[in-house]
């Protein structure tokens, strides 16, 4: 019997999760802390929580690898858990658990991996809370869930703020009333608020926080990130980026095919994919956001692979691991 890559169980797609995330663990060097000491200055107490991370993982190591490896596993097996709880593609299939450790690790994190991979988990946690809210009947809870998850990722990392957009297209693709909208809005806002509190608590300025990330999403050059890439990662981004075009054109191309609930939560992880490109483009970009685009390429590129046929399936699948065993393998620079 020959094994199909695309439609893999559950044991070989987290034993290659695991492997891929040890893996990544073992190439990691001196993991870095702020670039520059935080002076309590112009309204600012203390560091956005991004800087914290990057002060706790420069400060104990070991802990923030565990953290790190515990981080791509739950975001691994919460994403592809989601697939198979909502049918996505209509077959049975554990392919976007390992999908998510090749995209994300491929790509890397650079020296920044804690934030990075917060930030990986706290979008996977949103968008399972936000598809969650398709459902009959009110979806209150999972609606405040996946925006608190949404607030607490754009105050970790201000290039993200593009991603805001998701609260307002999971209300309209799902189709969600205007007092869940006002319930979202309080979730959006309570984890910034909560942060601007604490700040004020300490002596700074209550909207210095709100300020300070408006002014670093402006800070830099747009594409900065993208070029400052190595040439192995970029050429892997650009396949990963290919992938997730043809798995859309074969989604519009055969857009009946889905069941309704499955094509509009496709349909979101759409514009989830479009909004976590815009982040990265940003001139804020940085490595820390370098795991956005992972989580909507793990729920996008299975639709594409599972519906060719089995050989080119497993031709693409095998490609994308070898290119991320050898981002991970070779130096960083290449």
């Amino acid at each position: 019997m020959q094994f199909d890559l695309a439609r893999q169980p559950l044991v070989p797609a987290f034993l290659t999760l695991l492997a891929l995330a040890a893996g990544y663990l073992c190439t990691l060097g001196p993991l870095a802390g702020p670039e520059t000491p935080f002076v309590a200055g112009q309204g600012m107490a203390l560091p956005l929580p991004g800087e914290l991370l990057l002060r706790f993982q420069s400060t104990w190591p070991g802990w923030s690898k565990l953290l790190v490896l515990l981080a791509i596993l739950f975001s691994g097996m919460t994403l592809g858990r989601m697939t198979v709880r909502y049918n996505l593609y209509s077959v049975g299939t554990c392919l976007p658990i390992p999908l998510f450790a090749i995209v994300a690790c491929g790509i890397g994190t650079g020296a920044a991996p804690l934030p990075g991979f917060t930030v990986a988990l706290l979008g996977a946690l949103a968008v399972k809370n936000f598809s969650r809210a398709f459902r009959n009947g009110y979806g209150f809870d999972a609606l405040f869930r996946g925006a608190l998850y949404l607030g607490a990722l754009i105050l970790t990392t201000p290039a993200a703020l593009p991603s805001v957009l998701l609260l307002p297209l999971a209300l309209l693709l799902f189709g969600r009333t205007s007092r869940e909208a006002v319930v979202a809005g309080a979730g959006l806002l309570l984890a910034p608020l909560l942060f601007c509190y604490v700040n004020w608590g300490l002596g700074g300025d209550f909207w210095a926080p709100l300020t300070t990330i408006g002014e670093r999403l402006l800070t830099g050059t747009p594409l900065g990130f993208i070029r400052s890439l190595p040439p192995l990662r970029q050429g892997l981004a650009g396949f990963i980026l290919v992938l997730n075009l043809a798995a859309i054109l074969r989604f519009l191309a055969d857009i009946y095919a889905a069941g309704t609930k499955q094509r509009f939560m496709l349909f979101f992880h759409i514009g989830s994919l479009a909004l976590a490109l815009a982040a990265l483009c940003g001139p804020a970009a940085s490595a820390v956001d370098a795991a956005l685009p992972a989580i909507p390429s793990t729920l996008l590129i299975p639709f594409l692979l599972i519906r060719i046929r089995t050989p080119f399936a497993t031709a693409i699948y095998l490609l994308l691991l070898s290119g991320t065993v050898a981002a991970l393998a070779l130096p960083q620079h290449i």
